[in-house]
């Protein structure tokens, strides 16, 4: 398992580099004003040397350079306004936002003291209060960015990360008073059950897609065998994550114990792929196969993309496509708040781990290593598990 410091996961609150654009803001200025002058300096060049009077009026070239000057202006002008919008609706829901974190952990603590899940629970409520510190000192940091600066496409990049960062951290404190209303009991629990089973049956999904490809890579018995055995073993897990949620019903299991079986799935689930990925990849004697397993065996400096981070919120089950919310689920998952995976390590081992708990990742990019082709960095890693999740309704399901 690999252990990642909290620091690392989180988006450090450094001071923009205004320097560097505030010179990119002015060279954006000068560049709109030579751009835009072309038109003008043609007038002038025809009073000055007396062009006939067929060579006075510029050619449409000219005109063109000084519309393209002006929209470079508009452009910058429209990168500070939309940086100035962010920043002032982030400091307009700040004092909304510090109120709902104040009550979110006065209903939260107690749920630490009972000792239920606290391990998962702690992780929490600590990757949110990262992400308030981190979203707090970013805030600060941009509200006193210079003129020329806020002219830059990277400023208005960053002001909109901010105000995504605030739907991160408002999805925390839903999944925090989830968690309250889960461990209650309350009327609305069977929900956030519902909500909490989703990275699970996704992580079902995308191994069993992963493994349905090992056959067409390798054709030794042994990993034909893993292949169909984990397949059955994948479909017994769906079974029994199903009725994890009638024995919390029929009060034969506490909301904590189910959310830690849950647990010892996901990690199951990892271990197993692991091992089929090894042996597929170690089955394989070409020469391509033999740079394959070495990959696999040291890591080879991969890294990991954003896209192969985060869960997309969808999973299916005979054929049905349902949709959820991996943000505001209880468990740590690399979509909640105060975590930031992007180019760190893609370990083999599938495992990761983030203040002091575990932290679930989606294992779609080991199918990278059974790819790879030999001259790409990468391969395909994210196996199309999803006819695609933009398609799918919120909250909705297709057959």
């Amino acid at each position: 398992m690999t252990s990642i410091a909290p620091g690392a996961l989180t988006q450090a609150p450094e001071r923009p580099k205004t320097l560097w654009r505030s010179l990119r803001g002015f060279l954006r200025i000068v560049a709109g004003l030579l751009l835009f002058l072309a038109t003008p300096a043609w007038f002038a060049m025809a009073s000055a040397i007396e062009l006939p009077q067929s060579l006075v009026w510029p050619p449409w070239y000219a005109w063109a350079t000084s519309i393209a000057g002006i929209v470079v202006w508009v452009r910058g002008w429209m990168l500070r306004r939309l940086a100035r919008e962010n920043i002032r609706r982030a400091a307009e829901e700040w004092d909304g936002l510090e109120k709902r974190h104040l009550e979110v952990e006065r209903a939260f603590l107690p749920l630490l003291g009972a000792g239920r899940y606290d391990r998962g629970l702690t992780a929490r409520l600590e990757a949110a209060r990262a992400e308030r510190d981190n979203l707090h000192a970013c805030i600060a940091a941009e509200a006193s960015i210079p003129f020329l600066a806020s002219l830059s496409a990277a400023t208005a990049r960053e002001t909109e990360m901010i105000v995504e960062d605030f739907h991160a951290l408002m999805d925390a404190h839903v999944a925090m008073m989830a968690a309250r209303d889960l461990f209650a009991l309350a009327p609305a629990w069977r929900a956030v059950w519902e909500n909490e089973l989703g990275p699970v049956y996704e992580d079902l999904t995308v191994v069993e897609t992963i493994t349905q490809t090992v056959p067409r890579r390798s054709k030794e018995p042994m990993v034909l065998s893993m292949a169909a055995s984990l397949i059955l073993w994948l479909d017994e897990q769906r079974l029994a994550v199903n009725d994890l949620g009638a024995s919390v019903e029929r009060a034969q299991m506490d909301p904590a114990e189910a959310l830690t079986h849950l647990d010892r799935i996901a990690d199951e689930v990892r271990v197993r792929l692991v091992r089929l990925v090894e042996a597929a990849l170690g089955a394989d004697t070409s020469m391509i196969g033999q740079r394959r397993y070495k990959r696999w065996r040291t890591g080879a400096g991969e890294k990991l993309r954003r896209n192969e981070t985060q869960y997309l919120g969808a999973y299916r089950i005979a054929g049905a496509t349902y949709t959820y919310n991996p943000a505001q689920a209880i468990r740590l998952t690399a979509n909640s708040a105060g975590i930031n995976l992007k180019g760190s390590a893609a370990h083999s081992t599938a495992r990761f781990t983030a203040f002091g708990t575990e932290l679930y990742v989606p294992p779609a990019y080991l199918h990278r290593y059974l790819v790879w082709d030999g001259t790409s960095r990468y391969g395909p890693s994210r196996a199309t598990y999803l006819t695609s999740a933009a398609n799918v309704g919120p909250r909705g399901r297709t057959r």
